[in-house]
């Protein structure tokens, strides 16, 4: 790891393993899936380190933003991108033309590709092209930030891992539009596997998976002093793909987790509230449902929300009594 293209690691995204609970399709390296991209392996090939290192010059600080975060999200939406950084254009159809603009150049420069079939993103009811990146892109990154040099042969992701993915994303570009409110900081936001809790379980070392964390703050309007107040979140992502059963299996994790009192000793006696995101009323009331039946009396850390809910949570506006469980 340690010298240029001594190791090839195949992923099914850039980026390395990660384990979301609603992706299926997850080998012990990360995600796999059917088949190797052609575009995204010829337009690799044709990009020497040389090459790379005199395109490093040539990006814009805007470039290495999108770069960095379509790494961190592992596949992302072109209308994504357009809100995270095109939204000071004059008009939305100004945003939309800058933003596929620039992501045609780096796709044409073989940084990023789009995946080749449309992939329904239930979450926030729309259909639309993903971008990745492509293997040079992956490499251009490590030039870039001085890390290993690592060859990763990337291999384009499953339609159902697809759809996990971007639906965190969507979570991610949500909870960054939300504090971009002068009442509203985004502390921190992590991503897997940044945001993977390592804990010691029963016989054995475990480690918590969410699909994200979240901190935030909200300024307190009813304080004289309009003080500041701290929220925090683990956010997992249902498509419904997972049997009830195995979502239970994941909150026992996170109440062994929660008894480990790690998050409480770092955070001043604070658990984030775990928030399931599910797609529909009916997956909704029967996650409360199985919540309350099977952990009666224990500490009320979870929330099950549907994705037209997820707003109002993080500003701290939602009616939570219907949600939080147990009892």
């Amino acid at each position: 790891m340690n010298n240029p293209m001594n190791s090839i690691v195949t992923t099914g995204f850039p980026g390395g393993a990660q384990n979301g609970t609603s992706a299926p399709d997850k080998g012990k390296d990360g995600y796999r899936s059917e088949s190797v991209s052609p575009a995204t392996s010829a337009a690799a090939s044709r990009l020497s380190r040389k090459r790379l290192l005199a395109l490093e010059t040539e990006l814009s600080d805007l470039d290495w933003q999108i770069l960095g975060t379509i790494c961190r999200c592992r596949a992302i939406l072109g209308k994504q991108v357009q809100r995270l950084y095109f939204t000071g254009r004059t008009s939305k159809n100004a945003s939309t033309t800058a933003a596929n603009r620039r992501l045609k150049s780096l796709s044409d420069l073989g940084l990023i590709a789009a995946v080749n079939r449309k992939v329904d993103c239930r979450s926030r009811g729309y259909v639309a092209y993903i971008y990745y990146l492509t293997e040079a892109g992956e490499h251009i990154l490590q030039i870039h930030r001085h890390d290993p040099e690592i060859r990763k042969r990337n291999i384009e992701p499953s339609v159902a891992t697809l759809a996990h993915t971007v639906s965190v994303a969507e979570c991610y570009v949500l909870a960054v539009e939300t504090c971009r409110k002068e009442d509203m900081k985004l502390t921190e936001i992590q991503l897997e596997p940044d945001c993977w809790r390592p804990y010691q379980g029963s016989y054995k070392s475990r480690i918590l998976k969410p699909d994200l964390a979240i901190v935030t703050e909200k300024q307190d309007w009813m304080s004289h002093e309009e003080a500041w107040y701290e929220l925090r979140w683990f956010i997992e992502v249902d498509l419904n793909t997972e049997d009830i059963q195995t979502i239970i299996g994941k909150c026992r994790r996170y109440y062994e987790y929660y008894k480990s009192d790690i998050e409480q000793r770092l955070h001043g006696d604070v658990f984030p509230l775990v928030a399931w995101i599910v797609k529909t009323e009916t997956r909704k009331r029967s996650l409360i449902r199985h919540i309350r039946e099977t952990f009666p009396q224990y500490p009320r850390i979870f929330a099950v929300i549907l994705p037209e809910e997820f707003t109002d949570m993080l500003r701290d506006e939602l009616e939570m009594e219907e949600c939080i469980c147990p009892l």
